[in-house]
């Protein structure tokens, strides 16, 4: 028998979700791998001959490509080191239709083949494109039901007031044994201190003002991926998530009930019942709330003083709207940490028409001419020159009260921060989640399909696909 002229260059691809026994000498990454080579060997005689790289991912999920050991198997591809990828199973390369299609898509693209030692199928042919759409179509819907059996239980197990992890409140430390929430004897009184303080002082920046003064803030965290958060003051906004959180009375929040927590209370129910009936008063008696807006230099525009960014934002009083920029140091950490504080929106944006008009960017007489859409228009097209065109400048503002900001270029890669192919990628699950039930249906009359097709019957479907009968009839049993 003739050696075949061009050999095929292996390349084997092996997961696993979880980086449970990884530490073992013979682990699951290794059998997987076994098993690919035996199947290499069985095709020697073809040409086939296996790469020395090992394309290995330990411990990450098939629910998205965002894995170096595939990441380092792609670029091999293009570079043209690799003619096929053999896998264990399907879902070892991906559990999700979406980005299989694409992978699929790409090894075609590089006339590259794919292989899966434990379950036959031919690419080339309908049929066996067929196969392998529903070898992965019933990976995902696996992935989807492992998800929502975790979200039921995790959600089980708040109702029950566990706690399941992230980072620990302030207040409380972590008993690693019983793995419950205890009070920190230093930290817990800092939280009465704050709880006291509201009901004393009854206005929050005062009360922030006093926490800052008294050295209150949030300590050092490590995470166990070995991120170290630095210790830092507490917020505005953490501190309205401390006097709001029902953590403190030894409940839990779950889907907006509370229930009754394995933690000790920090302070009485009467006490947090009493700011929770304040804060709601004052809202009530104000009339409006702060929104964040999507601002024409949202992203631009910088506060001197302190180098912040001005959020655009308004207030609605008395029915009407009132537009303007805010500090975002002010904003987290109380008027008393920036002088800037707020600017109205019409006198910002007659600085910036004045200061864009004295720099050449604008010509003010043609622009005062303009509607006022028009005019909204020539400013955002004004800030996307300044944007990509004129990188380094750094325009300064000056009001009449004599605050400055700073008009900075800021380029932005992708439009909304996220690129055009992820976007859609995105909408595609979207879709694909929202129309779940046609789409398992649309699954169960190909399998229907694929038994009448090959004659086969439901346990010999099942046995063809390398997959559980109860799992054939589920989802069959959509018809």
């Amino acid at each position: 028998m003739s050696e075949p002229s061009h050999p095929l260059y292996c390349a084997v691809y092996t997961r696993k979700s979880t980086s449970e026994g990884l530490e073992q000498d013979f682990n699951s990454l290794d059998a997987q791998r076994e098993a690919c080579l035996a199947y290499i060997s069985s095709q020697r005689g073809e040409g086939w001959t296996t790469v020395s790289e090992h394309y290995d991912d330990g411990g990450f999920t098939g629910a998205n490509t965002d894995r170096p050991g595939l990441q380092r198997l792609l670029e091999d591809i293009r570079a043209g080191k690799v003619n096929c990828v053999v896998v264990y199973k399907v879902d070892r390369l991906s559990r999700s239709l979406l980005d299989f299609s694409q992978l699929l898509e790409f090894f075609d693209k590089c006339q590259v083949s794919f292989v899966s030692v434990t379950q036959n199928f031919n690419t080339k042919t309908s049929m066996g494109r067929l196969t392998l759409n529903i070898l992965l179509s019933f990976a995902q819907f696996e992935r989807e039901i492992i998800s929502e059996r975790t979200r039921d239980k995790m959600g089980a197990s708040r109702m029950k007031g566990k706690f399941l992890g992230g980072l620990v409140p302030l207040g409380y430390q972590l008993d690693k044994e019983r793995h419950v929430l205890v009070p920190h004897p230093k930290q817990a009184e800092q939280i009465r201190f704050i709880f006291d303080s509201v009901l004393r002082e009854r206005n929050v920046s005062n009360v922030l003002s006093l926490v800052q003064a008294k050295g209150i803030g949030l300590p050092e965290r490590k995470c166990k991926n070995g991120v170290v958060w630095p210790a830092k003051p507490i917020s505005r906004a953490h501190l309205y998530r401390i006097i709001r959180n029902p953590v403190y009375i030894g409940k839990v929040r779950y889907k907006n009930k509370l229930y009754p927590g394995e933690q000790e209370g920090i302070v009485s129910e009467e006490v947090f019942q009493e700011v929770q009936n304040l804060l709601d008063a004052k809202r009530i008696k104000h009339g409006y709330r702060r929104k964040l807006i999507d601002g024409l230099l949202r992203g631009l525009l910088f506060c001197k003083a302190c180098g912040s960014k001005m959020v655009p934002t308004y207030g609605k009083k008395n029915g009407r709207k009132h537009f303007y920029y805010i500090c975002h140091k002010c904003q987290r950490e109380g008027y008393a940490s920036c002088p800037t504080k707020t600017v109205r929106q019409a006198e910002f944006n007659e600085a910036v028409i004045r200061r864009l008009s004295e720099r050449g960017l604008l010509n003010r007489v043609e622009f005062d001419q303009l509607s006022i859409d028009k005019q909204t228009s020539a400013l955002m097209e004004i800030a996307e020159k300044i944007t990509y065109a004129y990188q380094d400048e750094y325009i300064e503002v000056f009001l009449k009260n004599g605050v400055s900001f700073g008009f900075r270029a800021k380029v932005k890669p992708h439009i909304g921060g996220v690129p055009k192919r992820e976007r859609q990628a995105y909408k595609s699950r979207q879709k694909l989640k929202a129309d779940k039930t046609t789409y398992y249906k649309a699954l169960a009359l190909q399998i229907r399909e694929y038994m009448r097709v090959n004659n086969l019957s439901q346990k010999q479907c099942a046995q063809a696909l390398g997959l559980s009968s109860a799992r054939v009839s589920q989802i069959l049993a959509l018809l």
